[in-house]
């Protein structure tokens, strides 16, 4: 069986199982350039996506673009020279106004789903999925349950568990582990923010502050803190600070904190500076003593999301370093949102003297495509210029930033 064979035929069980072409589905990781080549004559190159893991994924809402479901399993049939079981006139349209009728009923029902049920508009055939599966009635109450699912999370803030998720809206902590509401699940979640195509799964649901567990969750951080809890006073991090060394707060310690104080470092109160990766973080401990340092460690999790927005008001100003690529990029506007901030040695003045230098690393195609999907659907994001500098000439990693006197004199 030859490579295309082999995806086809795999594209061909799934569609046994979910009776649609929905989603997304992983077709290989690392391929080299001949089967690129011949994914992209089959598919063509605009459903086909590769992560930063180099997996390569096949988008089916973007494949339909260039063809409907029928057209799409004849040519899939053709080649395998078997044609793929599509279902009957009479139940196809009878699942079509089911699912119509459960559509109208959800936009009325959750109308701050708004972007969610657009996108379903055009593509409701994960709704067709679970209708396929069960009986109306039955069908209808796992979609409401799943918008009531999604306007939790889009509300929600704290560390939760798809155990907890399941327990609460379905009374059965194994609901969306695995099966037809997993798949439903994920396939919404990704369906209600640009670039979560690009996230694997785990990193799609920690997004949400979905965990495998909330006792990994912590925070790192460096700075003159002190907290109150239940009438107690904690100067613990002060202590670690004043020792040149970090403190790790789970979330147990952050949680039902009552107040939270900057102490004033030479009658100043410090600013607070947040980085993404963690050699320039241990370099700032030493170059920014009378700073506060919130370690992100990439993506940041509900840990440092929540210390950050308890420490930001506090600060006399607020930065983020990391690098400008789209991902780093995409960290600093998370960050923004929970508390304006300024970009620190990787705004665009930073970039365009270290162009002159040639350090800046030349982006790949899919790093490029994420920046253009976010310049399209994201027409608030707060760096435009750092974004399309970058997508012009290349991007600033942390461990490449190289001081100047100039830059330094302006430097918080």
């Amino acid at each position: 069986m030859d490579f295309l064979e082999k995806v086809l035929s795999k594209i061909a069980r799934r569609y046994a199982l979910k009776r649609c072409l929905s989603g997304t589905m992983k077709l290989g990781e690392h391929l080299d350039k001949e089967q690129m080549t011949v994914l992209a004559n089959f598919f063509g190159l605009a459903p086909l996506k590769v992560n930063n893991r180099e997996e390569v994924r096949l988008i089916f809402k973007d494949l339909l673009q260039n063809g409907s479901e029928s057209q799409w399993l004849k040519k899939i049939g053709d080649t395998l020279g078997y044609p793929l079981q599509t279902q009957s006139k009479n139940n196809a349209g009878a699942n079509r106004n089911a699912t119509q009728g459960i559509y109208a009923s959800l936009v009325l029902a959750y109308p701050e789903l708004h972007s969610l049920f657009a996108v379903l508009q055009e593509d409701d055939s994960s709704i067709r999925s679970i209708l396929s599966e069960n009986n109306e009635k039955k069908g209808k109450e796992k979609c409401f349950a799943m918008a009531e699912i999604i306007s939790f999370l889009l509300r929600n803030s704290e560390p939760i568990t798809v155990s907890d998720l399941g327990a609460r809206f379905f009374k059965d902590s194994k609901a969306l582990r695995q099966g037809e509401l997993r798949t439903l699940f994920i396939k919404w979640l990704r369906l209600i923010e640009p670039q979560s195509e690009l996230l694997d799964e785990d990193d799609l649901l920690a997004s949400h502050h979905i965990l495998h567990d909330r006792l990994t969750v912590n925070a790192v951080l460096y700075g003159p803190v002190l907290y109150e809890k239940k009438g107690i006073t904690f100067d613990w991090i002060s202590q670690l600070y004043r020792q040149g060394e970090t403190a790790t707060l789970g979330w147990s310690n952050i949680q039902d904190i009552d107040r939270i104080y900057l102490q004033k470092q030479d009658s100043c109160t410090p600013d607070l500076i947040s980085c993404e990766n963690e050699a320039p973080f241990s370099s700032l401990i030493h170059q920014k003593k009378n700073s506060c340092l919130l370690f992100t460690s990439g993506f940041p999790s509900s840990a440092v999301q929540k210390l950050y927005q308890l420490l930001a008001p506090l600060a006399t100003s607020c930065h983020h370093w990391g690098d400008s690529d789209p991902a780093g990029l995409r960290i600093a506007a998370i960050m923004h949102k929970l508390h304006p901030l300024n970009l620190y040695r990787c705004d665009v003045s930073t970039l365009q003297r270290h162009n002159k230098k040639k350090v800046l690393l030349p982006l790949n195609q899919q790093q490029k495509n994420d920046i253009l999907n976010i310049v399209k659907n994201q027409p608030d994001f707060p760096f435009p210029d750092e974004l399309l500098f970058t997508l012009d000439n290349g991007w600033l990693e942390q461990e490449s930033w190289q001081a100047s006197q100039e830059i330094t004199n302006q430097e918080p």
